[in-house]
C-alpha cells in the first residue's frame, strides 16, 4: 500500500501567503522522513480561499531539491487550459531535475472562473483535453513533432528536455463525472477517484463503470495501480480532539466551493437546473455528513479499519492523503497527524 500527500494550500485573509507555502514545504520534506510514497499539489487560480497553488510545478521543483525518493505528483494539471507543449517541456524538465520522480496527474477541470479567466469557453475542455494528451506524448517520444488539431498546429518542433523516465512520466486522469470514468477506461489510463468530489457511494457507483470500460476496451487489468482514491483524512487520539481541528477548515471548503457555482460563468456553462442542485447539496453537508461520507476523521485504529475497508471495496494500492481540507489546521497539527498516521495506521496497511 503507497501512501502520497494532497496540497491545495487554500489562504484566507488572515493567513499569509509566505508561511502556507513554507508549512507546506516542510510537511512534504517531512513525508518522505515518516514513509510517505508521493505528494500531489493541485493547480488552481483565481480563489485564495480555494487555493493560492496557481504553479505546483514550481513547488515540486523546490521539492525536488529538498527530497531524494518522494515522486513528485500534480493532482492535477488543468490540461485545457495551457499550451500542451508548454506543460510537455516543464513536466519534462521537472523530471530532469528530479532524475526521474515525476507523476503526471492531468484533468480537465470544473470550476467555471479558471475558464473564464483565462478566456477559455468551459464546453471546449473534453476535446482540448484529449487534444492535449496526444500532443504532448508525441511530443515525448519524438525527436521532432508536427501537430495539426483543432486548438493546436505546430510544425517540425523540437521539444526539449526529454523526461528520464522512458517514455515519459506516468499519466494519471482525475474523473470526476461518468464521462470521464467511462472515457478513461476506453483509453485505458490510471485513474484519480477523489472522495471530495464524488463521496464514496459515488465512487462505489462509478468504479464499475471504469473497469467495464477498460475490459471491454482490451486493457489490462493493473488491479489497485488502476485506481488512485485520494481523500480528506486526519488522526488524532479522539474524534473531539479531531473536530476541534477540522470542523473550521470544513465549513470554510463548504462555504468555498459552494461559491464556486454561483456566478454567471456557472450559469451559462451547466445550466440553472443542474447548478441549483449542486449548490443545494453542498448547503446540506455539515462536518458530520462530510466526515461520514467522503472523508477518514478518526482515531489510528478506526482508520486503519476504514481505510482497510476503501482498499478492499475499491481495489486500490494508493490513498492520498489530504490532512488539512479548508486550509485552518494548524501547521504543527498536521505534522503531528502525519506522525500519528506513520506510526499506528501504515504498518498496519502494508
Amino acid at each position: 500500500m503507497k501512501f502520497g500527500l494532497h496540497f491545495q494550500v487554500p489562504c484566507s485573509g488572515s493567513q499569509s501567503a509566505v508561511q502556507r507555502y513554507r508549512d507546506t514545504l516542510e510537511q512534504a520534506v517531512h513525508a518522505e522522513a515518516l514513509g510517505f510514497e508521493s505528494v500531489w499539489p493541485v493547480e488552481q487560480h483565481f480563489i485564495p480561499d480555494l487555493s493560492i497553488m496557481p504553479a505546483p510545478m514550481l513547488l515540486l521543483a523546490a521539492l525536488a531539491e529538498r527530497t531524494q525518493t518522494l515522486r513528485l505528483g500534480i493532482a492535477i494539471v488543468l490540461l485545457p487550459l495551457s499550451h500542451p507543449v508548454r506543460v510537455a517541456e516543464e513536466i519534462a524538465m521537472l523530471d530532469v531535475l528530479s532524475n526521474g520522480r515525476v507523476e503526471f496527474g492531468i484533468g480537465r477541470g470544473s470550476v467555471p472562473t479558471h475558464f473564464s479567466g483565462f478566456g477559455i469557453p468551459q464546453v471546449e475542455s473534453r476535446d482540448r483535453f484529449l487534444e492535449a494528451i496526444e500532443l504532448i506524448t508525441r511530443a515525448w517520444t519524438s525527436g521532432r513533432v508536427s501537430f495539426h488539431g483543432r486548438f493546436f498546429n505546430l510544425d517540425n518542433i523540437r521539444v526539449v528536455p526529454k523526461p528520464v523516465q522512458r517514455p515519459y512520466p506516468p499519466i494519471r486522469v482525475a474523473a470526476n463525472s461518468v464521462d470521464t470514468f467511462e472515457l478513461m477506461g476506453e483509453l485505458g489510463y490510471p485513474i484519480f477517484a477523489a472522495a471530495q468530489v464524488n463521496p464514496f457511494h459515488k465512487i462505489r457507483e462509478y468504479l464499475p463503470l471504469y473497469r467495464a470500460a477498460r475490459h471491454a476496451s482490451g486493457h489490462p487489468d493493473n488491479g489497485g495501480e488502476d485506481v488512485t482514491i485520494l481523500l480528506p483524512l486526519h488522526v488524532g487520539a479522539s474524534k473531539a480532539e479531531i473536530r476541534q481541528y477540522l470542523e473550521p477548515g470544513v465549513k470554510h471548503l463548504l462555504q468555498t466551493a459552494s461559491g464556486l457555482y454561483r456566478s454567471r460563468d456557472s450559469q451559462q456553462v451547466i445550466g440553472d437546473s443542474r447548478i441549483q442542485q449542486l449548490v443545494e447539496r453542498m448547503g446540506r453537508l455539515d462536518y458530520d455528513k462530510f466526515s461520514e461520507i467522503m472523508a477518514v476523521f478518526d482515531t489510528p485504529e478506526s482508520c486503519v479499519e476504514r481505510l482497510g475497508s476503501l482498499r478492499q471495496e475499491f481495489n486500490t494500492e494508493r490513498f492520498i492523503c489530504w490532512f488539512n481540507p479548508g486550509g485552518q489546521v494548524p501547521h504543527t497539527q498536521v505534522m503531528r497527524s502525519m506522525d500519528l498516521f506513520a506510526a499506528k495506521v501504515m504498518p498496519h496497511l502494508r
